[in-house]
């Protein structure tokens, strides 16, 4: 799976990866790097380690697989959908690949509670996404000269620093915003999608929140509902507090596809 991932770059690493041309440094072997540290990453939570250790350093090894001051470990059969070159440093003693990759995944509770225990406050059951991070310092030596020296996994979440939750609107929810009863007909999901963020600006210690709809399909992705909220909470931003260096940040988003009666002419 790993090898069927997506691999990119930064702009910059990018552009130092064409100036190196075929060695090292270059965009093939750099990334056939970044690819073999991250599939020994995926082997070693499958259960075998060796590949792992072998082009790892023992602390950076145990940190990929076990989330600093976390309750959890990832669950085998993470899949890799991006891999991503974000610096490359040729200047640097030694020089530095770092590395930045995507994954779907679980968790798994480590150590395993008690019975009857209740579980760690962060773990969450089912699929979600994952991030993991990692920095390879090159050695000079050897048939394969990139160390990995730094490495950890975290939550999307956690990672970008707000939680994002996408949902269908219920029935409830929809006759509450239209102001209709129980019994008014079919409902049916539409392609527009309420997005409602909350933020905080630290600095000067005030939350709000922000809500805009949108349509669009298919349906946004994060990315995309992150970019078409931003706009909405700087006008609230500066409609409560007036123009001035203020820096919001995103602590939720919540995005729902809100239901509707079904188009003219379909509710038969």
């Amino acid at each position: 799976m790993v090898a069927a991932a997506r691999l990119d770059a930064y702009p910059a690493a990018a552009a130092t990866m064409t100036e190196a041309g075929d060695g090292w440094f270059g965009a093939v072997m750099a990334g056939k790097a970044a690819r073999l540290a991250v599939a020994a990453w995926v082997t070693a939570v499958n259960g075998d380690e060796s590949a792992l250790a072998s082009i790892a350093d023992a602390d950076a090894a145990h940190w990929l697989l076990n989330p600093v001051r976390k309750q959890w470990v990832i669950a085998p059969g993470p899949v890799v959908t991006e891999i991503v070159i974000s610096e490359l440093e040729t200047a640097a003693d030694p020089p530095e690949l770092r590395v930045f990759w995507r994954f779907a995944g679980r968790q798994r509770a480590e150590p395993a509670p008690e019975p009857g225990a209740a579980a760690p406050p962060d773990l969450t059951d089912g699929e979600q996404a994952f991030v993991g991070l990692l920095t390879l310092k090159f050695t000079g030596s050897g048939g394969w000269p990139w160390r990995l020296t730094r490495g950890h996994v975290s939550t999307l979440d956690a990672h970008l620093g707000y939680t994002f939750v996408s949902r269908f609107e219920t029935a409830e929810e929809y006759r509450l915003r239209s102001g209709t009863s129980a019994g008014d007909g079919v409902l049916v999901l539409t392609d527009t999608y309420l997005l409602d963020a909350g933020f905080f600006d630290h600095d000067v210690r005030w939350g709000s929140s922000a809500r805009l709809e949108v349509s669009s399909d298919p349906a946004p992705t994060r990315e995309q509902a992150e970019k078409l909220i931003w706009p909405a909470i700087w006008a609230e931003t500066r409609r409560a507090l007036g123009q001035g260096d203020w820096r919001p940040s995103l602590s939720s988003l919540h995005m729902t596809r809100l239901l509707g009666p079904p188009p003219t002419g379909d509710a038969g």
